[in-house]
């Protein structure tokens, strides 16, 4: 199997009370649970307590400790409300009887109203740009192993950067901000009902490394270690996952080994998607001796 089908076979948690759930990583090498997949069977769990009417609105999780690939998830859910227009729904993800995951999930009702959005920025289209494999071929001689290593992955999204250098190597000064294209790499659809789950699993993937542009460093740097700590997700429309998704990466501060970074997510027709802020570790070798 894939890694795309064995992260979505992931999403079917076993229910083993009405709101208990259980879960497992996928085996495809991790050394610790990806904090992504966390956030999307949080998600998940939390969308199987809601009934018909309402879409996934907002996620908001701290991340506790390191996740065991090799033990099972325990997900309990707290029903704190049930409203005509929002839903929201408590998280805990034990494993071994420790708490690893804790967050909140809300659902709305549609509806309209004031409308507003950021503008896309004007950037090449994804067909424009080299996949991954390209850029591997490109840059083989200058990457890191770690970067070899995880390029050479099939993983659930495929990765084109607006901007190569500056997302391979963070040459220079570009300010505070960057972009790259995200799509699944799957030749189907996904279950709907799999979306929000899968919008929660993609907003872990660039967030971090946007709170480094500044420090012209990337997350491929040897003498990095980083941790998520906070994540905020907001859904503003529903993905469209058979084509691709924008992400502009901005750095909003740093400060005693701590990155606050934020995303915004656009659809192919320049339409805000999702908006993701997180703040994490990041720590220099040089201060962890």
């Amino acid at each position: 199997m894939s890694e795309y089908d064995l992260v979505v076979s992931s999403f079917h948690l076993e229910q083993l009370e009405d709101n208990l759930f259980q879960s497992r990583s996928p085996a495809i090498g991790w050394r610790r649970t990806y904090g992504g997949l966390l956030l999307a069977h949080a998600t998940e769990a939390a969308r199987r307590t809601v009934g018909p009417g309402k879409i996934f609105h907002s996620l908001h999780a701290s991340f506790l400790r390191p996740g065991n690939t090799s033990e099972s998830m325990m997900i309990s859910v707290e029903r704190l409300l049930d409203g005509r227009t929002i839903v929201h729904r408590r998280l805990t993800i034990t494993q071994l009887g420790k708490p690893v995951f804790t967050g909140s999930v809300s659902f709305r009702a549609l509806g309209d109203g004031l409308s507003f959005a950021p503008a896309m920025p004007d950037v090449a289209a994804p067909e424009d740009l080299p996949d991954e494999a390209q850029l591997l071929s490109t840059y083989c001689d200058r990457l890191p192993e770690s970067a070899l290593k995880y390029m050479s992955r099939l993983k659930v999204f495929e990765v084109r950067p607006v901007d190569p250098e500056q997302y391979l190597f963070a040459p220079g000064c570009h300010g505070s901000q960057m972009a790259a294209w995200f799509r699944l790499r799957s030749d189907s659809v996904p279950e709907a009902d799999f979306s929000p789950a899968l919008l929660a699993y993609l907003s872990d993937m660039p967030v971090l490394n946007a709170s480094l542009i500044p420090h012209n460093r990337n997350f491929f740097d040897p003498e990095l270690s980083m941790a998520s700590l906070d994540h905020a997700l907001w859904q503003h429309c529903e993905p469209d996952w058979s084509d691709w998704l924008l992400a502009t990466h901005e750095s909003l501060a740093t400060e005693a080994s701590m990155g606050l970074g934020q995303v915004r997510f656009y659809n192919r027709n320049r339409v805000l998607t999702a908006t993701v802020s997180q703040q994490g570790f990041i720590r220099l070798q040089q201060y962890n001796n």
